[in-house]
């Protein structure tokens, strides 16, 4: 007579067939029996599958660390930065130059010397070493870059020129170089060179630049009355994907390797509306086409506003694209998934005589699910705001971020530094350091060890829970008030009084590290964990 599973299948057996459910799945087997839970809480590999998706990370098979150590390394990670308790501080000088960047765990910034000079950042808990270089640009006019260091890869923008063919246009080239030679990148088309014409009329422009697997994105801004315009390349084929021109065009960023996320504004006859355009590159053909003519995905409608509202812009932020992972070099154990990524999206505009901004805080997960649950030939939908956003958002007005130190956000985590009020001239600057984190299993899985108040405070640092209220947007800009509930958990910890009127005023946050910035003393601090 069987009594038990384990008079069939051995218990090594049984644990290889745990290893291939997903998390949702290993966690109803250990409500199953007391066998299953023991066998599932007695096990590093599964123990580790599950603080994997806790925590919001994807494992790296590449790895030479065991099970054991990848799990005591990542419940160490996440307690770390839980409680803001990093292991190491280091300042430094910042650099002379006026174009940096900030991903895959490299900080780069531009030298006067026509030099960019990079350093891996580093991590204790990871076992990362921190490692600079430096690539000469001296061979252009450098106006704006961008990397994936996954791909090794460096993308720089020349600034435009007049070319002789070209009357009323200016070119611009796009070079495809090794981020860690500066030489042609193996992969690029020959000439490594991607090329693209602007109106001469632009007077002043900024660049957008974004890479994500194969394509590169290059947002060309306009300042003035000229559209501005949205190219995707191929960058391995040369290939020229998208070619969009729109005054409206005011943001963009990848919602997924073939998804283009483009915010803009529609002007309808009561009311100014807010979107956010999901373009399918596999279905576009490089041919130049505006906004309005172009045949996107889906769009997500922003609650109406009012008609006096005017709209200024958008700003998309997310970190890293999709999908990304770390170099194959890459001893890490863990990096962050692919799939649950943060995206902080302000609007800005202008009401009567008040400047305002809007930041809307969604998951990347939740708007995939609403583009792909659509048919295969049902384009141009549009969810209105009652679909998608009182759930699966949160819209308030801007929280404390910068519009020039834009790296705020990775993963599922939001960084922000807080500035105390002072009645007097002398008193000391308090500025507190906050991380919003966005990850759900995480906050449940807090829920369910007991933890039932709405803040609580640790020693230092003072942790805030968002998971059973709303925040509600009272203000003109609206039509109606705007309720939102996405959860949200919040850690503050204090930094060191500083001398009223200087110190740190902005944050940068990447998968291992928090960057505080000084711009007026040009210094920076690098909190590791």
């Amino acid at each position: 007579m069987i009594r038990s599973i384990t008079d069939i299948l051995p218990l090594e057996l049984i644990i290889k067939i745990f290893m291939m459910l997903d998390y949702r799945s290993l966690v109803t087997c250990q409500q199953v029996c007391r066998l299953f839970n023991t066998l599932i809480a007695g096990s590093s590999p599964l123990q580790y599958a599950l603080e994997l998706a806790i925590a919001g990370k994807q494992d790296n098979p590449l790895s030479s660390f065991d099970f054991s150590h990848k799990l005591a390394a990542l419940r160490q990670y996440q307690a770390a930065w839980g409680t803001l308790k990093w292991t190491s501080t280091k300042d430094m000088p910042m650099l002379r130059g006026n174009l940096w960047e900030l991903y895959g765990g490299v900080l780069a910034h531009s030298d006067l010397d026509r030099t960019i000079r990079f350093r891996r950042l580093p991590s204790h808990i990871r076992e990362i070493e921190e490692h600079e270089w430096s690539v000469s640009t001296s061979d252009m006019d450098l106006g704006d870059f961008t990397m994936d260091p996954a791909q090794d890869l460096l993308v720089l923008i020349a600034r435009p020129r007049q070319h002789r063919a070209l009357e009323t246009r200016l070119e611009i080239a796009v070079h495809l170089r090794s981020l860690t030679t500066g030489n042609r990148h193996p992969l690029a088309p020959d000439p490594s060179i991607l090329q693209h014409s602007i109106d001469e009329g632009v007077v002043e422009f900024s660049f957008i630049v974004q890479v994500c697997e194969d394509r590169v994105a290059v947002n060309f801004i306009s300042h003035g009355a000229v559209p501005s315009e949205l190219v995707v390349w191929n960058w391995k084929t040369g290939r020229r994907e998208l070619d969009l021109r729109s005054p409206d065009l005011r943001a963009i960023s990848f919602l997924a390797d073939h998804y283009m996320l483009v915010g803009g504004f529609e002007d309808r006859n009561w009311f100014t509306e807010a979107r956010l355009y999901v373009l399918d590159l596999t279905k576009c053909d490089g041919e130049p086409v505006t906004l309005e003519d172009v045949n996107y995905h889906c769009a997500f409608l922003y609650p109406p506003c009012s008609r006096w509202v005017i709209p200024l812009g958008f700003q998309i932020r997310t970190d890293p694209m999709s999908p990304w992972v770390p170099p194959a070099s890459s001893n890490v154990p863990f990096f962050v998934d692919r799939d649950l990524r943060l995206l902080v999206i302000t609007m800005f505009v202008a009401i009567g005589q008040e400047l305002v901004s809007f930041d809307l805080f969604v998951l990347s997960r939740s708007l995939l699910s609403f583009a792909e649950g659509l048919g295969p030939e049902n384009d141009r939908h549009n969810f209105t705001w009652e679909d998608w956003g009182p759930k699966n958002t949160r819209l308030m007005e801007s929280p404390p971020h910068s519009q020039v130190w834009v790296c705020f956000v990775f993963g599922t985590k939001f960084a922000s530094l807080v500035h105390g009020d002072f009645a007097f001239e002398d008193e000391a600057d308090v500025r507190t350091l906050e991380v919003w984190d966005f990850n759900l299993n995480g906050i449940r899985r807090e829920r369910c060890q007991g933890i039932v108040d709405g803040m609580e405070v640790e020693g230092d640092h003072i942790v805030e829970w968002h998971d059973h209220d709303s925040s509600v947007v009272h203000h003109a800009v609206f039509l109606e008030n705007v309720q939102t509930s996405l959860p949200y958990r919040v850690v503050r910890r204090d930094l060191p009084s500083q001398k009223l009127g200087s110190g740190f005023a902005d944050v940068l946050c990447s998968e291992d590290n928090l960057i505080l910035i000084d711009a007026s003393d040009r210094h920076i601090r690098l909190l590791t964990f």
